[in-house]
């Protein structure tokens, strides 16, 4: 059970770099074809930085260097029962290859419904650049069945 003392709670922030290796083969794992998500070149003649992150590439730098047991266990995650019940984004700015973000994430609510049998944890991940600039954030529910 999501243990609701913990709604509002700050997990400490990441610091996460934008490898280039590692995005042009989440690009090619998903399928993509757009030179801007493979090509150095072709990204910046398309008037960006470097090599642009797909839009979902921002949750897995949300991942990088944590374990789901470690991370969650205090509030009360089990694995076991864990269902993946939404996930969503909002964009502000491109994030590319080369970028340094920071990723503040806290617990925003924590509920149940059906008399109980389904716990709910919802956590917000607000990713920012180095200027402190927002480039997104994203929001994603766990449920927890008993």
């Amino acid at each position: 059970m999501f243990n609701p003392k913990f709604i509002g709670h700050s997990f400490p922030t990441k610091t996460v770099s934008v490898e280039e290796g590692k995005l042009r083969f989440f690009s090619q794992t998903i399928g993509e074809t757009n030179p801007i998500y493979l090509n150095n070149e072709a990204a910046i003649k398309s008037g960006y930085r470097s090599i642009l992150a797909p839009p979902t590439y921002s949750f897995s730098l949300t991942l990088e260097g944590e374990s789901l047991i470690e991370k969650y266990a205090p509030i009360g995650l089990d694995l076991g029962k864990l269902l993946h019940g939404a996930q969503q984004f909002e964009y502000f700015n491109e994030i590319c290859a080369g970028d340094t973000v920071t990723i503040d994430a806290k617990i925003v609510d924590i509920f149940q419904k059906k008399g109980g049998a389904l716990d709910f944890c919802i956590e917000e991940m607000v990713v920012k650049n180095l200027n402190g600039e927002i480039m997104a954030i994203l929001k994603q529910t766990f449920i927890m069945r008993h």
